[in-house]
């Protein structure tokens, strides 16, 4: 279980997020939308514990992350937009980078997300989907029951949108709780919920219908 409550932040006069509250059950996929720098983002990486809220409280699974840091590593795994690997190192020593040490499910890991014969590769001469797949296996190693995903496909090809759509499905139905930042139509039609972003704050949308209409009113027509 993720409670958020009254999460704040701002960086000087600009309010980022405002009383941002929400929560998510095992088995549940939320997804969060709004306009390009509206703090999805922001929001995302403090959840994983990258950034410190101004104020308000995180909990998973009723630890207090707020209070204790630990707990974030602990349950969060996280892939952020950018990508987070180091690019002169080969696909296994990231993966030991990434937390693939003691208690970790690496071999587990490589065999789901079909690493085994890349593994010598440097991660240089990776393609972005490549790179996509290891950034969420490095998230995965310890087996955390959250997952945080920035934009989990953009940029990517069909094929390479495919098969990490099949691997957040796969956690979802073990059980996992997966939150991510999306402007994807067919991962927000996927989601079991939806959270629109704006001006700092969260409305969930009920309803396909009445979600996807409010959506493309509010981003893709203005962005567009």
């Amino acid at each position: 279980m993720i409670q958020l409550s009254q999460i704040k932040k701002q960086y000087g006069k600009r309010k980022i997020l405002q009383d941002i509250s929400f929560q998510a059950g095992p088995g549940e996929a939320i997804a969060i939308v709004g306009r390009n720098g509206c703090g999805k983002s922001t929001l995302l990486q403090i959840m994983a514990g990258v950034l410190k809220a101004d104020s308000g409280i995180i909990c998973y699974f009723e630890q207090p992350a707020h209070q204790d840091r630990r707990i974030f590593q602990r349950f969060c795994g996280y892939v952020p937009q950018e990508n987070p690997l180091m690019e002169e190192l080969s696909v296994n020593d990231n993966l030991k980078l990434w937390g693939g040490g003691k208690g970790s499910h690496t071999q587990e890991v490589i065999a789901r997300f079909e690493l085994q014969q890349m593994l010598k590769t440097p991660v240089k001469k990776l393609s972005g989907g490549m790179k996509r797949r290891l950034s969420i296996a490095c998230a995965l190693l310890q087996s955390p029951p959250v997952l945080l995903l920035d934009e989990p496909t953009a940029a990517l090809d069909i094929y390479y949108q495919d098969r990490i759509r099949q691997w957040m499905e796969e956690f979802r139905n073990e059980g996992g709780i997966i939150v991510m930042s999306t402007h994807d139509e067919q991962e927000i039609r996927w989601a079991d919920r939806c959270l629109f972003m704006q001006e700092g704050k969260l409305e969930e949308l009920s309803g396909e219908g009445k979600r996807m209409e409010k959506i493309k009113a509010s981003i893709w027509m203005k962005e567009g």
